[in-house]
């Protein structure tokens, strides 16, 4: 076992360590000439100190805060546009009566458009191929009965088949509004 005495002064060399390492991150000023970029060569290292020392400390020139609010001879400057006032849009002048022209439409809006029909409520629940030619039956149910019907005819008086698919039929009203496509349902 280390007596205590030897702990003590590795604790205290090792406290100077760290006061040395903080004290040259922090308040140390690099010099240019020493501190090299990582892949540097010795050579370019030498060309960056002498430009560094060849260039002039850049000097600040003097502020004068109340030069600034006044103009140069001392009156007060109006500039176009400041950030820090609010000021109204300016207003376009308005047109003289007489060169003011009324736009009138030019043609009167005619009476609204009637409404759509309403939605075809039928749904196709099957197809029949009907023997000897007669075409497709389309089978369609509006959920209390059950209608069929070819392409042209009339089902329920109110709408007409246009057209039956392989899986859907083509339907809308007898005046041609309302065309629609009805998928084949499956229960």
């Amino acid at each position: 076992m280390v007596p205590k005495s030897v702990q003590y002064v590795v604790l205290g060399v090792l406290g100077v360590v760290l006061a040395a390492v903080v004290w040259l991150q922090f308040f140390r000023v690099p010099d240019p000439a020493v501190a090299a970029p990582a892949g540097a060569t010795p050579a370019r290292t030498q060309a960056a100190a002498a430009g560094s020392r060849a260039q002039a400390p850049l000097a600040v020139p003097e502020v004068r805060l109340g030069a600034l609010a006044a103009g140069a001879g001392g009156e007060t400057v109006e500039i176009g546009r400041n950030l820090f006032r609010v000021q109204p849009k300016p207003v376009a002048p308005l047109a003289s009566p007489a060169t003011r022209q009324v736009e009138m439409p030019s043609t009167p809006p005619g009476p609204p458009p009637p409404p759509p029909p309403p939605p075809i409520t039928l749904k196709l629940i099957g197809l029949v191929d009907a023997p000897g030619g007669a075409g497709k039956i389309a089978v369609l149910s509006d959920g209390r009965d059950v209608f069929y019907g070819r392409e042209g005819d009339i089902i329920d008086g109110r709408y007409r088949v246009v057209r039956i698919g392989a899986e859907s039929v083509d339907m809308s009203y007898p005046d041609g509004r309302g065309a629609r496509t009805i998928p084949l349902s499956v229960p």
